[in-house]
């Protein structure tokens, strides 16, 4: 079974780590929910001219869904599952916490 690690990461089998990551971004759009939707309103109403018009909302959904998608973040991730007992239930989801 093939591992996923960098340095002084938390090893987790490639699969997992996949999963995981896929929670991640989940969790990060649920989290910028606002930023998106704030994008996503002046895109439509921008039209073509939605780079000029819509730059600053989406810089901050940008920012937001950087914040929420760090290898730090994913190290959390990982922890929490491993500290779950490595459950393999699709439905088990980590906490969210605010990245530093």
């Amino acid at each position: 079974m093939a591992t996923a690690t960098t340095s002084t990461t938390l090893e987790v089998p490639a699969k997992a780590e996949e999963a995981l990551r896929s929670k991640m971004k989940h969790l990060a759009h649920k989290q910028c929910d606002g930023a998106i939707r704030d994008f996503v309103q002046c895109s439509k109403e921008a039209g073509i001219l939605v780079v000029i018009k819509c730059r600053e909302h989406n810089k901050r959904m940008n920012e937001c869904v950087s914040d929420y998608t760090t290898a730090e973040v994913l190290e959390g991730i990982k922890r929490q599952w491993v500290d779950a007992g490595r459950p393999s239930d699709v439905g088990w989801m980590p906490k969210v916490t605010r990245p530093s």
